[in-house]
């Protein structure tokens, strides 16, 4: 009977269970953690603007394109702010992802390997903490899956029904973020690749269905990429707190999508993916199955590297997404793809590739255990109650940058006291962005001053600088520290703590 599911199947009861720990993981402590500044500022934007108005505000003042941040509205708008209630949407589309990534698994190969692939998805932190934030990137990795998904689908079935879904689902990783062009460019390269192999000379009027369908994506996208390239100088600044990758940097990434541990279980980690990588390479020819695993594997991240040396450093963890779930089933695979051929005393191989997959579950658990016991964000739900409870009327409050104070204020209950944005490091002239003669003028005829400080961990010196130049007819009577922020109350020299 169409539809009927047969729970005696071993296979259905496994995806089923790895299915609720899966749920499980995302949905647990959900609005725990503090509310952080990309969040906030997430949040700033659909609060201040209506989806008509998000629809031009956000290609002209953030690097994206706006389609997460119209339906980020129409959420708030139904459900309101609150942290579970904003990352809700999150969650699902992690949890969606699961049995998009099973399927995918096992359309590629075989249903094994979509079940331990989709294990290995649903414990990993790097998806737990995407699946628990209010930006687009748990967003983008479902979107991704479903345009492969497609993909592949269309390769084996052309129809042009699959044509308009392949083509949906593939602009809309794009919409989405930027980078979603990897995605399109990804499905590119494995088909120029699928017709070199076959030996096929390429022409306009042999195009199969599915290049005719990604030929009209790129049409689609022309007008976007111009625009790309018009507004690159304002699209990119304010990431120079970006270093440029190096080998250890990339390699970091791709060890980060299976675990956030280091040490031992870093390192257990990094060699079962680097043995489940090679089991999965070591056949030749390599299959056009596995030739799109690698493509997609390197192609975000690489592209993100060239980008990082063209024209500024961008490469981001969050950034390459998108090949995540390259990497975790092409080390499955690996470890899935040893035969039934014996080794001696009665093993068999895939016995033993069964047991490198368990071992790399294993080795992430601790990590996924970490992410759900430590604060990871920072922490502007006890700073800013904290500080409040302690401030006076008529304070004044120096926030790094607009940023920290979107976050500020998405907690801040009091309109008593004076709450300003400060901005820390070099501006494009040499000189400080916010100068010590403004940073005076702020705080002249106030006896208490708070300082609230995050993200100089990459502008040296500047903490000292804000310091000194408030502390010149003050002193610091107070300092707490918070997950990734301090909070400083100098005051006049004849006042007390409070």
């Amino acid at each position: 009977m169409g539809g009927h599911i047969d729970w005696r199947n071993r296979y259905v009861v496994a995806l089923a269970g790895i299915l609720v720990v899966g749920a499980t993981l995302r949905l647990y402590g959900l609005g725990v953690e503090s509310i952080w500044v990309d969040e906030a500022i997430t949040l700033r934007f659909v609060e201040n603007h209506g989806p008509l108005e998000l629809l031009w505000v956000i290609p002209s003042e953030q690097p994206h394109l706006p389609p997460y941040y119209v339906f980020l509205d129409v959420w708030v708008a139904a459900f309101g702010t609150d942290a579970t209630a904003v990352r809700f949407p999150s969650a699902v589309f992690g949890i969606v992802s699961l049995p998009l990534l099973y399927l995918l698994g096992r359309k590629l190969f075989d249903r094994t390997t979509g079940l331990v692939a989709t294990l290995v998805f649903a414990v990993a932190p790097f998806q737990l903490y995407y699946a628990q934030e209010t930006r687009m990137y748990s967003l983008w990795t479902m979107l991704t899956l479903v345009s492969f998904l497609t993909f592949l689908r269309l390769r084996r079935q052309p129809t042009r029904r699959l044509a308009a879904g392949y083509g949906t689902a593939t602009l809309s990783t794009a919409a989405v973020h930027p980078f979603g062009l990897f995605v399109l460019l990804t499905q590119g390269l494995v088909s120029v690749c699928d017709r070199l192999s076959a030996g096929d000379v390429l022409g306009v009027d042999e195009l199969t269905t599915l290049e005719r369908a990604q030929a009209v994506c790129w049409g689609l996208l022309a007008p976007v990429l111009v625009l790309g390239f018009l507004k690159l100088d304002t699209a990119v600044a304010g990431f120079d707190f970006i270093s440029p990758p190096g080998p250890g940097r990339v390699v970091g990434t791709v060890v980060e999508y299976f675990t956030t541990a280091a040490g031992t279980a870093e390192l257990a980690v990094c060699l079962l993916v680097a043995v489940g990588v090679a089991l999965a390479l070591r056949s030749r020819p390599v299959g056009r199955d596995r030739r799109l695993l690698v493509v997609w594997a390197l192609v975000p991240i690489l592209g993100l590297v060239a980008v990082s040396y063209l024209v500024t450093p961008l490469f981001w963890d969050r950034y390459t997404v998108t090949a995540a779930p390259a990497w975790v089933l092409l080390a499955v695979r690996g470890f899935t793809s040893l035969d039934r051929d014996r080794l001696g005393l009665g093993i068999e191989r895939r016995h033993v590739g069964y047991a490198l997959a368990g071992l790399l579950v294993v080795a992430i658990v601790p990590a996924t255990a970490h992410y759900h016991t430590t604060e990871g964000k920072e922490q502007w739900d006890e700073a800013v109650p904290d500080l409040e409870s302690a401030a006076e009327s008529g304070d004044v409050v120096l926030v790094i940058d607009r940023a920290g104070l979107s976050a500020f204020d998405y907690y801040r209950t009091r309109r008593d006291v004076t709450v300003r944005p400060v901005h820390a490091g070099l501006g494009p002239n040499g000189s400080y962005v916010t100068p010590n003669a403004t940073l005076r003028n702020m705080t002249d005829g106030h006896d208490r001053v708070w300082l609230v400080l995050t993200h100089l961990w990459f502008l040296p010196g500047e903490r000292r600088r804000m310091l000194d130049v408030v502390n010149e007819s003050r002193q610091v009577v107070r300092h707490r520290q918070y997950n990734s922020i301090e909070v400083y109350l100098l005051a006049n020299r004849t006042q007390r703590q409070s």
